[in-house]
């Protein structure tokens, strides 16, 4: 349940950081695509559950998921 909260946003938010320095490579590129995919995907999982716990950390990672996402976009 915390695992994204540890490994993938920090991953995007330093990648965002990154971005502003130079361009992103094609490794960068794709640890940023496949990081949204996962926050997608554990947002999916966690709003699947009964508990309100788990809910509220699936909206706040599919929530996070379009935040980064779209920041990527723009700033890409």
């Amino acid at each position: 349940m915390y695992f994204p909260l540890i490994t993938a946003i920090p991953i995007e938010i330093w990648l965002l950081i990154l971005i502003e320095r130079n361009r992103w490579t094609t490794v960068e590129l794709t640890t940023f695509i496949i990081a949204a995919l996962f926050l997608i995907f554990s947002g999916i999982v966690e709003m699947s559950a009964e508990e309100t716990k788990h809910r509220i950390f699936g909206h706040l990672y599919l929530g996070s998921a379009v935040i980064f996402g779209s920041l990527g976009y723009i700033l890409y």
